[in-house]
């Protein structure tokens, strides 16, 4: 543990003083204090002293996004807040500026100026990032990445056609079950359009 961590100083000795709204076995939900850039902004931290959240392990992961749900549902009904903004800071580069780490909730309101305006606007778009070449590049660098016993993300199985038989007593029931597939990739497909279509207007609108 640095000596200088503020976490730690009021973690290990002053625990009290901290605002606390939540909290787990090995995390606390606080409140930032004493300059709070929105109205019941919360930081969820671990107890014990992580250098990053890259740091945490895979339980501590989840335990983290069981505090982060439960305290994003405490403000949106205890602050009648109507969205929040959840962001996480990864070494200097990418704001993190206490040496343990953090997780940020800003709750937002529909009167306050900024509202609507997405966390990723403080990126202006880069017309050169926008190279297919770019981005063929960009995927292979970050999927052939070697992270140890990091695991692949799970995948949707795709929908597969069963095949109908004719030489069985049951082909009502094939027909009904090669039915029920057909809707369903119906029903895929309009999930896969609509997310699509939501992400056309999410680019459009300065994501």
């Amino acid at each position: 543990m640095p000596q200088q961590c503020p976490f730690c100083h009021f973690i290990n000795n002053k625990p009290g003083d901290l605002w606390v709204v939540g909290e787990t076995e090995n995390f606390y939900a606080w409140l930032e204090y004493p300059e709070p850039r929105a109205k019941g902004q919360t930081n969820i931290v671990p107890k014990e002293h992580k250098e990053s959240l890259l740091e945490l392990s895979e339980k501590e992961w989840e335990e983290a996004m069981f505090l982060l749900r439960e305290t994003v549902q405490r403000i949106m009904e205890g602050l009648d807040a109507d969205g929040v903004s959840v962001t996480m800071n990864v070494k200097k580069a990418g704001g993190q500026v206490v040496p343990h780490a953090y997780i940020q909730i800003f709750p937002r309101f529909m009167e306050d100026e900024n509202a609507g305006t997405p966390t990723g606007a403080i990126f202006p778009k880069r017309e050169e990032l926008q190279d297919e070449d770019i981005f063929q590049e960009v995927q292979s660098s970050i999927k052939s990445a070697d992270i140890g016993s990091g695991k692949p993300p799970k995948q949707r199985p795709a929908i597969a056609k069963r095949d109908v038989k004719h030489d069985s007593g049951d082909e009502e029931k094939d027909e009904e079950e090669e039915e029920k597939d057909e809707e369903e990739e119906e029903e895929e497909d309009k999930r896969n359009k609509s997310a699509a279509d939501q992400w056309e207007r999410m680019k459009r609108g300065g994501y």
